[in-house]
């Protein structure tokens, strides 16, 4: 094997090897920054969660009748007679 061709395959085998380096540290990067966003992603999704259940508790049936009540309003179904199917 002459030396230029033996120079030739070092350089390729030392290419090779430095692109794969590259290769698994710009991985290791992507990785990092999606397990971030991930939980970023976690957070926000706790975030909503916990809004929404105030929502709902702010305006759900139950705060809506007891406002109706304390406005003076009074529930129609309670003061008729029952419904009979025959």
């Amino acid at each position: 094997m002459s030396t230029a061709r033996f120079l030739a395959v070092v350089l390729a085998v030392a290419t090779l090897f430095t692109l794969y380096v590259g290769h698994v540290f710009a991985t290791q990067e992507l990785l990092s920054e999606v397990q971030g966003l991930r939980n970023e992603q976690l957070a926000l999704e706790m975030t909503f969660d916990k809004l929404q259940g105030d929502y709902h508790r702010v305006t759900g049936p139950e705060r809506i009748s007891e406002a109706a009540r304390d406005m003076g309003l009074q529930d129609r179904l309670r003061m008729a007679s029952p419904i009979i199917l025959r």
